[in-house]
């Protein structure tokens, strides 16, 4: 009887890992979404990027809120610009191993 109590626990192995690597995953999606809801609810207004010049005269990205529509411009805009940041960090990748090998 001892025996079918281990066959059980092992069995049960893959489920209980499953079930946590998911409720890993989704936890802090669910955290993010939850979140941004409830600021919408609240405001009416999303997260948004916006440029700021600081006194220095440097550009700074900074998160606020804006409009909806506003806010989905931007992060379009920057979901452009970290697509295109990525396309340019494996072109250089790219290059540097084509170079070396090519020597």
């Amino acid at each position: 009887m001892k025996d079918s109590g281990i066959w059980s626990q092992i069995a049960a192995a893959p489920r209980d890992f499953a079930q946590g690597f998911l409720g890993g995953l989704l936890a802090p999606f669910l955290a993010l979404v939850g979140a941004v809801a409830l600021l919408y609810w609240l405001t009416g207004q999303l997260p948004a990027f916006r440029e700021v010049v600081d006194d220095e005269e440097s550009r700074k990205r900074v998160i606020s809120l804006a409009a909806p529509l506003e806010a989905r411009a931007t992060w379009a805009r920057y979901g452009g610009d970290l697509h295109g940041a990525v396309l340019e960090m494996r072109a250089r990748a790219r290059s540097a191993t084509g170079s070396s090998a090519s020597s």
